[in-house]
Formats: C-alpha cells, sequence, structure tokens
C-alpha cells in the first residue's frame, strides 16, 4: 500500500508540475494598425519577422512585435501577397496570387521602403501559388498546371531575371490536381538543391526534384483527396537532411 501511495503521489506532483508549466505559457496579443488579413509569413529570427496580406500589404517587426511598420507596396491595392519569402530586416520577395497578370512577384532590399517588380506573369492561364528559396539570389516560383504540367519559374541572380523552367522531366498532373494559394507552403526548398511541392484536389502527391527544377518524382501520400478543398495544404522540413 505504501508503494501504491507513494506512486499517486508522484502522479500528483507531476499533473501539479504540468499544469504550472501550462499555466505559465501565454499568447500576447500584439496590435498591427492595418485592417489587411494575411497569410504570408516569413520569421528570420525572434527579432526579424514579416508578414503579407491583402490590399498590397506587407508587416515588418525588427524588435520582436514591439512595434510593427505597416508597409503598403506602391500600385498593388489590388494585390493579395499570399508569400514571401525574408532573409533579413532588408531583404524580402513577395508573391501575390490571381489569373494572368495579378500573379506577380516583388522584392525589397531596403525594409520595404521601395519594391521592384521582378516578375508578372503573361500566361492567363497560369495562377501561381507560392514562392520558395535556397539563398538569396536562388528562387522558384510554381502555378497550378497548365496542360497538366505545373508552371515553374526560377532566378539565378536575386531576381533581377525570372526564366521558365522545363518541366518536360516533370510527372504529368492528373484532371483536377492543383496546389493550395494557402500560404505559400505547398512549395518548399531543403538543402542547396532539393525541393518539395505538394497538390491537392482529385489528388493528393509530393513532387520531389534534387537538381533545382530540372527533374522530379512524385509520391502517392494517404491523405484524403478528391474534392476541392482536399489534398495537401502545406508541407514543412525538420531539418536538412533528407
Amino acid at each position: 500500500m505504501k508503494g501504491k501511495k507513494f506512486s499517486a503521489s508522484l502522479r500528483l506532483c507531476g499533473l501539479i508540475f504540468l499544469f504550472a508549466f501550462c499555466a505559465s505559457a501565454q499568447w500576447i496579443q500584439q496590435t498591427v494598425n492595418t485592417t489587411a488579413s494575411f497569410r504570408g509569413l516569413s520569421v528570420v529570427s525572434e527579432k526579424v519577422i514579416w508578414a503579407s496580406g491583402t490590399g498590397g500589404t506587407v508587416i515588418r517587426t525588427i524588435d520582436g512585435g514591439k512595434k510593427w511598420d505597416v508597409i503598403q507596396v506602391p500600385d498593388a491595392a489590388k494585390l493579395d501577397f499570399r508569400d514571401i519569402e525574408a532573409f533579413d530586416a532588408n531583404t524580402a520577395y513577395i508573391l501575390s496570387i490571381g489569373n494572368g497578370e495579378a500573379s506577380r512577384i516583388y522584392k525589397t532590399n531596403d525594409g520595404g521602403k521601395t519594391w521592384n517588380l521582378q516578375f508578372k506573369n503573361t500566361n492567363e492561364k497560369a495562377f501561381f501559388d507560392a514562392i520558395a528559396c535556397w539563398d538569396k539570389n536562388n528562387c522558384i516560383a510554381m502555378s497550378d498546371p497548365v496542360d497538366s504540367k505545373f508552371v515553374l519559374i526560377e532566378t539565378k541572380n536575386g531576381g533581377a531575371k525570372w526564366t521558365p523552367i522545363d518541366t518536360g522531366k516533370m510527372p504529368a498532373t492528373k484532371d483536377g490536381e492543383a496546389a493550395f494559394a494557402a500560404s505559400g507552403t505547398c512549395l518548399v526548398t531543403q538543402g542547396k538543391n532539393t525541393a518539395f511541392l505538394v497538390s491537392g484536389g482529385n489528388d493528393a502527391r509530393v513532387f520531389r526534384t534534387h537538381d533545382r527544377g530540372k527533374t522530379w518524382k512524385v509520391f502517392d501520400t494517404p491523405i484524403m483527396k478528391g474534392t476541392a478543398g482536399s489534398g495537401i495544404f502545406s508541407i514543412a522540413m525538420r531539418d536538412e537532411k533528407w
């Protein structure tokens, strides 16, 4: 009996400790002076964070959220920036979604004071969803499928030039298969040359490249699929080894 009481006491102490630990974890609401809604997020460090959203709006903090700068990208009030890739307090790419010319890529090198329009989609069938970067200079962006192939573009010089990637060696998509432009997380880079792209809708698959988009392999998953709102929305890497 003494052993059982001692064991019960240990469990009780453990529960009290767990409760105290959970009670100490808190969320602090931070004020941002905007009515925009946000989907894109890029955490550079515990101090430097960028986010992007509707109405051509980008926000940035360089002090861990004590103060948020609200930035309006010029001539972009009708654009919805669903993805952002930031590298420091000054450098960030943003991608807007939409059919045709609504899909664009901008970049700032001065903390959002100025923005350079680097890419404007001219393919009326394309709808860009996400951008991902291996480093400041080397990035890839993707659109929903056109003629059964995802549309991919790349830059090797910091966005000074974006060029199409030949997807001839990429597996074809299935009818009704596409990607979600939810928060730009349907496309991620990993290591020095690898990227992953996930699909939804009538299928739920993972596309992988080890050579920055030159060749791809595709893998089926057991995730629910078959409707416009099903499939894989997001992917993330735990570390740099895969």
